[in-house]
């Protein structure tokens, strides 16, 4: 319990500092466009959207972290894991040319319970408003995949679809092309085409209690050799604003095993929609996740063959800056109300959550967030469990 206690110390006094070390007013530099090729060169998508150290011109690296401390009770029994650490991880780019970037980057997450390699990705710039990647990357399922830092994230957990229905994060081995370009009705257009590894049938053969999508989740290889097919178009009809519709589909399961056909090709689509926009001074963000899945015969009674869900979020900015003296400092409030269903055909197996949080944020360093979040989870026999609780939540890049 001592070291527990030591360790907790120890990163909760390194983040706080990381957060009031712009008092000052200096800051990092925040976006690749703070150090971006001359304009002909420039790329749209940055190579990482927070603070790094080093030049995105040569080397440029950086890392965060997120630690929780929380109150939690299931069924009205307090959860002795008051602490955890939710994630950790790193990042580094290389300019190999004008042209050419490397970008890698992995985490620990305790949604995951493991180390996962988010990208090692190399990327070639055909023009400015066209990019060719590959390797292994975020496959571009919704913009909360493809943008989850912890330290930018408003709410101390991620919603139930992203973690649920998609598996935040999510990446896959594969190779894309982004651009930007055209319009909808006047509203400008981005879009990624990606062929990935795609899920594999660790979504039934590792799930516990039901079909689980993220368990399919592999960005090493591909168990079927088919890849998969993955789509991202999104509109904006203001700066501040931005529809996008996501999908992605392939074979899940092996057919072939020795030289024997075992079964025939089984198909998993994940689609998603997302939009963000602001009014009367409010952020929103929505986003609904539905997957297909094709269950063998036999096992439809106990996997679901559809699942989808939904969570909205809304949040406001209290006061920026904080204080006269803490630049780049701003106090938001955040309420989020998200829920899945994993077997439509049940009464049961869903979970619905509520959730609030006070947020201390310096920008862009990190966050400190006051939580508290209230959830109904039904097994598949329809039994009820409540959980509820209170946390302290923060995050920093460092």
């Amino acid at each position: 319990m001592k070291a527990r206690v030591s360790i907790a110390a120890a990163g909760t006094a390194a983040l706080l500092a990381l957060l009031a070390a712009d008092v000052s007013g200096e800051t990092r530099p925040v976006r690749a466009a703070t150090a971006a090729p001359p304009r002909e060169e420039t790329s749209p998508w940055p190579l990482h959207e927070g603070p790094y150290h080093g030049s995105l011109d040569r080397i440029a690296f950086g890392a965060y972290g997120e630690l929780r401390f929380a109150e939690d009770r299931v069924r009205g029994v307090t959860d002795p894991e008051w602490f955890s650490v939710g994630r950790i991880g790193g990042f580094a780019t290389a300019r190999l040319h004008p042209r050419v970037d490397l970008l890698a980057e992995g985490a620990w997450d305790q949604g995951t319970d493991d180390f996962s390699l988010e990208q090692a990705d190399l990327r070639y710039r055909l023009n400015r408003s066209m990019q060719l990647h590959a390797g292994i990357f975020l496959v571009p399922l919704g913009r909360t995949n493809l943008h989850h830092d912890g330290p930018a994230y408003e709410f101390a957990e991620r919603s139930l679809p992203a973690t649920q229905l998609i598996g935040v994060p999510n990446a896959q081995l594969g190779i894309g092309l982004r651009g930007v370009g055209g319009t909808f009705s006047g509203w400008p257009l981005s879009y990624e085409v990606a062929v990935v590894t795609g899920y594999d049938d660790g979504l039934i053969m590792d799930a516990v209690g039901g079909t689980r999508v993220p368990m399919g989740r592999n960005n090493y290889g591909d168990n079927n050799g088919i890849p998969a097919l993955s789509v991202r178009v999104a509109a904006r009809p203001s700066p501040t604003s931005e529809i996008g519709l996501a999908a992605q589909s392939g074979q899940y399961n092996k057919t072939v095993l020795g030289g024997v056909t075992i079964d025939h090709a089984r198909y998993v689509h994940v689609l998603v929609a997302d939009a963000t926009s602001g009014f009367a001074g409010l952020d929103l963000f929505s986003e609904g996740v539905l997957a297909l899945i094709d269950v063998p015969p036999g096992l439809e009674a106990l996997y679901a063959q559809q699942q989808y869900g939904g969570s909205v979020e809304l949040t406001r900015t209290l006061r920026e800056p904080i204080f006269g003296g803490w630049t780049h400092s701003r106090l938001s409030l955040g309420l989020r109300l998200d829920a899945v269903d994993l077997d439509p055909s049940l009464r049961g197996d869903s979970r619905t959550r509520l959730s609030t949080s006070l947020n201390f944020r310096q920008v862009p360093l990190g966050v400190i967030r006051l939580g508290w979040y209230y959830e109904i989870a039904r097994d598949r026999f329809n039994n009820k469990t409540p959980k509820a609780g209170i946390t302290v939540t923060t995050a920093a890049y460092f």
